[in-house]
């Protein structure tokens, strides 16, 4: 039962309505909007129990815990002297372990004079007392005190007026001084970076990112945001994105991602001696932000399309952008963003992505010529079965020196309208050092389209589009198998299977071409991100399963005819010594003329043959196999 407004006289109410945007009074209670979402028509209501405790319910279904911390207060501030009743349960014996200062110094291996130094105390009521500081180093009027080790676990705000700050405003001096800071959530990963001389400034949870103030970045230039490998860490970086947006910030930001770690603390744990090493070079891999397109949110899944408010920006923001350059896991064939391999069955496409999977997986070399960078690779072989997944592997290991620890493999997955995508962006978020995802092959998770609603291209075009967004958003490659038509085209994309909304929706095709029996085959590459679009002449080599890159297929063309038109011509020479014309060489190859008396131009150029009186001859060989001219001695 809760009681009305009229009905109500409570300094704890009075507190709480203080904490919150939009309060209006209603009949029975008070409504206001939820501080623990964005929340943009009050959805909070507000009432007074019985025992004149506090009453929160979030009708968009935000759990009565994230509320409180987004508010800045506990649990127990909802209820009539909940600091009292805390105090009292601990001196009655309720916290049988209190924790202290040593434990917590223990803890963090942090050593217990520098965080006493840093204000940390044992609290009298049990646990440790936390103070917060304002920018000109008095204490601010709020104080955390934490009773577990892990602070997420138990942790409570003194009783009394004034607002939350962040954690280490008296430090700013410094951050302006390196021109960077570090924003984490919460203390213990400040103790960590403090004691380590990088400067930062501690966030007291995901959902109180509105405690930053615009002024308090005043001097800096660089910020690095925090992520850790969970739903807290996501919306973390969401909230300070959207902010920092709001404000028309204009230095870069930065999200830092540790591989093998959750935090900066746990890092440290791991490692106190490479700590210093292993955190720089986290934040020199950062990636960087655009915060115009940060209003979409962190998450690909976490919200439908329509409730997406479109950025607009103007030509002068989007010419003061510092964009990074595109990232490629392959140069110049295979970058950021979904790619579509097509090509016929049984003709290689699964020896390709699996032998560019291991040449990422182990920074090594792609297709024996390109130089590629390490990461983490996730591959979906949906058409394996465990044997002959392992025995493919082993046969491309032979050529290889070690093996990669940064493959992963699932057969089988779930499609992405029925979970795949939500397991797919999981395993991102836990993995940020994925560089590339194969699926193979498309087909496999591609969602049912209803063709009694929309085209076939709409189709194809909506299944892809999360996809790619997913791409983005993670900044990985995504790499999806699929096939060709039987049939040839005028235009090579017209020959992959499906409508042209798969081609549309991607941002780079790969096709793969070999004739049955054949070793030599082409690689067509094109997408927004390719300068130039380009047809590769690639060699599958039986006895390694490896596909080696020879060069532009036109190139590589042009050399074999040259050895086609000198083998014949030497060829006739022994039988005649006027040699031949364009028209009869191009005949006996059966070659276009035109081209093969271009290419006998270029050939005269480079002193491979003769020509005398319309008729070409071939240079013949000495025994010092230096070129010698017919006719001479």
């Amino acid at each position: 039962m809760s009681l009305s407004p009229e009905q109500t006289a409570s300094p704890t109410l009075d507190h709480v309505l203080a904490q919150l945007k939009g309060v209006r009074t209603l009949l029975r209670g008070w409504r206001a909007c939820c501080p623990a979402h964005a929340d943009s028509e009050p959805s909070l209501s507000i009432g007074l129990g019985e025992q004149g405790q506090v009453l929160l319910k979030c009708f968009a279904g935000c759990s009565l815990e994230r509320i409180v911390e987004a508010m800045g207060l506990t649990i127990l501030d909802l209820f009539p002297d909940g600091a009292r009743i805390a105090e009292q349960g601990s001196s009655n014996g309720m916290n049988h372990h209190a924790l202290t200062l040593l434990d917590l110094s223990l803890e963090k291996q942090l050593p217990w004079k520098f965080l006493f130094h840093l204000g940390v105390m044992d609290h009298a009521s049990g646990g440790v007392q936390i103070p917060y500081h304002l920018a000109d180093s008095r204490e601010a009027p709020r104080y955390r005190i934490r009773t577990p080790l892990v602070a997420k676990e138990g942790s409570r705000w003194n009783s009394g007026e004034g607002n939350i700050v962040p954690y280490g405003l008296e430090r700013l001096e410094d951050a302006r001084k390196a021109g960077y800071v570090v924003l984490v959530e919460g203390e213990s990963d400040c103790w960590t970076l403090w004691y380590q001389g990088f400067p930062v400034l501690g966030i007291p949870g995901a959902e109180m990112t509105g405690v930053l103030e615009a002024a308090m970045l005043n001097g800096i230039d660089r910020l690095y945001l925090l992520q850790e490998p969970d739903s807290g860490g996501t919306t973390f970086v969401s909230h300070l994105a959207k902010r920092l947006t709001e404000w028309r910030w204009p230095g870069k930001v930065f999200v830092v991602r540790l591989c093998g770690a959750k935090d900066p603390s746990d890092l440290y744990t791991q490692d106190r001696a490479g700590f210093r090493t292993a955190f720089q070079q986290a934040l020199e891999q950062a990636e960087p932000v655009c915060l115009q397109q940060a209003r979409a949110g962190a998450s690909v899944t976490s919200a439908p399309a329509s409730q997406v408010s479109p950025a607009i920006f103007s030509l002068c923001d989007l010419l003061a952008w510092d964009l990074p350059p595109v990232r490629w896991a392959v140069p110049e064939i295979l970058p950021e963003g979904l790619t579509l391999l097509a090509g016929k069955p049984k003709l290689g496409k699964s020896w390709l992505a699996l032998s560019l999977a291991l040449s990422i997986a182990s920074g090594g070399v792609a297709l024996g010529k390109q130089p590629v960078s390490q990461g983490d690779v996730l591959y979906l072989a949906l058409e394996e079965n465990a044997r002959r997944l392992q025995t493919r592997a082993r046969q491309l290991l032979a050529s290889m020196s070690e093996v990669p620890a940064g493959l992963d493999f699932a057969l089988d997955w779930p499609r992405l309208a029925e979970g795949g995508l939500s397991c797919l962006e999981e395993y991102l978020k836990t993995h940020p050092n994925t560089r590339l995802v194969v699926i193979d092959t498309w087909a496999k998770i591609a969602p049912r389209t209803d063709t009694r609603r929309c085209t076939q291209y709409e189709g194809d075009y909506d299944a892809l589009t999360p996809l790619k967004r997913l791409a983005e958003t993670y900044h990985v490659s995504i790499l999806a198998v699929h096939h060709l038509r039987k049939t040839g085209a005028a235009d090579v994309l017209d020959e992959i299977t499906g409508s042209t909304g798969l081609t549309g929706a991607v941002d780079g095709t790969l096709i793969l071409k070999r004739d049955r029996g054949q070793q030599d085959g082409t690689l067509f590459v094109t997408g927004r991100d390719v300068e130039r679009e380009q047809e590769l002449a690639l060699r599958f080599e039986t006895e390694t399963a490896q596909w080696r890159l020879l060069g532009s297929a036109e190139e590589v063309g042009r050399t074999r005819v040259r050895r086609e038109i000198l083998d014949l011509l030497r060829e006739q020479a022994a039988h005649d010594e006027e040699g031949m014309r364009p028209r009869d060489i191009a005949r006996v190859l059966e070659k276009n003329y035109h081209t093969t008396r271009a290419l006998l131009g270029k050939m005269v150029e480079s002193e491979e043959v003769t020509r005398i009186g319309g008729r070409y001859s071939a240079l013949l060989l000495q025994s010092d196999h230096t070129p010698q001219r017919q006719g001479e001695d």
